[in-house]
């Protein structure tokens, strides 16, 4: 009995345990910043209470926040372990009821949710004790843990009924969030608990036809709609072909259309929306420049250092393949880089939105430091992306190059920033770092290539 859901926790910890042998670093890296991540969400709760500001956050957005973000990692999940991978066509063949695997799977990321959460927030309440507030609330702790519980069952049945035939599948699951959105009230999500219940067991029983749904695939009859294109042309147009087929560039333009206005918005009223009134005065010059910073950071993080993972990352049963075709590793790599000029491209609403608010006269610094941060996020990510090759794209490595991103671009932005406001031809000091740093990443894309070589070898003959 749990035969399979024993298989997934079994492949999951190895697959942790065999990259974390590959890059210890990297992981204890890695480690550190969750570590200090929780410290910081802890002060800030404490930070809240004690301080009087203007911004009211109350339990209920962080309930929800907590929901959904274990909503979405529950889909993801059910995701990678069911609609994904084809090892499950042997399971899903034998006299075992197809059910019964798929509700073993969904039980194996059950329990790995719910045991992510309960180490995170346990650490969380150890933080909390160390500050002299009150941690005694044992009613709402129990409402997390049932939300949790909730957006687990709700988040597996999205993805299920999501790659579907039929998605009207999702109608009940729409509904469900449509009310918790409305009512806001974190006893809405505890009382339907057994609806979401209810609903993902009726998704299961019905889940074999997403599983043969995503696996069809629509045949080309005609040879005449076969083009021929070079080999980095070719590179290019598949790695396209895979992000506007996902749907990625309307949700990079979305993100930057939204980023951009909420950027441009704290830029102008953000003081007074975070900052008390007798502390303004301190921070009314640090807080607009710092806002500009983290909007980039976020479209950046988002529309490059994502796809620049993904373009090497997601190659996981395909590199043998590659390996044994006529493209050199140099064609290879440049051809998935070109793919990033058109990721590049869907920023343009986050400049035309922030415009609106910060004015035409930063519009040059603010071109500037989008621009130099995503050829310096490729230059992480890319070499990054090459060593993992043939690794399933993993969160861990997102988060770590955020880290060092951030570390990188908060000095070079108050270098642009001085040099623009007190250099004569300031502008042409900004080209000069931007050349720079186009030529650092071609010097790391040949290092790439390299890197590349050492791990998967051209075959000779």
């Amino acid at each position: 009995m749990f035969e399979t859901s024993k298989t997934v926790i079994t492949n999951s910890q190895r697959g942790l345990f065999n990259k974390i042998k590959e890059s210890p670093v990297l992981y204890f890296f890695f480690s550190l910043i969750m570590f200090f991540s929780v410290l910081m969400f802890s002060f800030l709760a404490f930070y809240l209470q004690v301080i009087d500001t203007p911004l009211d956050i109350k339990i209920e957005d962080v309930f929800f926040m907590v929901f959904f973000i274990f909503m979405i990692k529950s889909a993801v999940d059910m995701y990678n372990h069911f609609i994904q991978p084809g090892n499950l066509t042997y399971s899903l063949s034998t006299r075992v009821s197809q059910s019964k695997t798929v509700f073993e799977i969904f039980f194996s990321i059950f329990l790995m949710s719910i045991f992510i959460w309960f180490v995170f927030s346990t650490l969380f309440i150890l933080f909390l004790m160390v500050f002299p507030i009150n941690i005694y609330y044992p009613l709402e702790y129990l409402f997390f843990n049932i939300g949790v519980i909730s957006a687990i069952f709700i988040g597996s049945s999205i993805t299920i009924n999501f790659f579907s035939e039929k998605r009207y599948r999702l109608i009940p699951t729409i509904i469900l969030l449509g009310f918790f959105l409305i009512s806001q009230k974190p006893t809405f999500v505890v009382l339907t608990m057994p609806l979401a219940l209810l609903h993902l067991i009726w998704s299961i029983k019905n889940s074999l036809s997403s599983y043969q749904n995503i696996r069809r695939k629509t045949r080309i009859k005609e040879k005449t709609q076969i083009k021929i294109r070079s080999n980095i042309k070719a590179t290019f147009f598949k790695e396209i072909t895979i992000l506007w087929r996902d749907k990625l560039f309307f949700s990079f333009i979305f993100t930057s259309a939204i980023t951009g206005f909420g950027t441009g918005y704290l830029y102008l009223y953000g003081d007074e929306l975070l900052i008390p009134v007798a502390l303004r005065h301190i921070y009314s010059q640090f807080l607009p420049s710092l806002f500009i910073f983290v909007g980039v950071l976020i479209v950046v993080i988002y529309t490059s250092v994502f796809p620049s993972l993904a373009l090497f990352l997601n190659e996981e049963k395909t590199m043998w393949i590659i390996r044994h075709t006529p493209i050199d590793n140099k064609t290879l790599i440049i051809g998935k880089t070109t793919t990033l000029f058109l990721c590049f491209i869907t920023t343009i609403p986050f400049i035309a939105f922030i415009s609106i608010f910060v004015g035409l006269e930063n519009l040059i610094f603010v071109t500037w430091l989008l621009a130099i941060s995503y050829i310096i996020s490729a230059c992480i990510s890319i070499p990054l992306g090459v060593k993992y090759v043939g690794k399933k794209s993993d969160i861990m490595l997102l988060y770590s190059v955020t880290m060092v991103l951030f570390v990188i671009l908060s000095p070079l932005a108050f270098i642009g920033s001085f040099i623009l406001e007190n250099v004569y031809y300031g502008e042409f000091f900004l080209s000069l770092l931007l050349f720079i740093s186009i030529v650092i990443l071609y010097l790391l894309l040949i290092l790439s290539e390299k890197l590349l070589e050492l791990r998967y070898p051209k075959p000779t003959y």
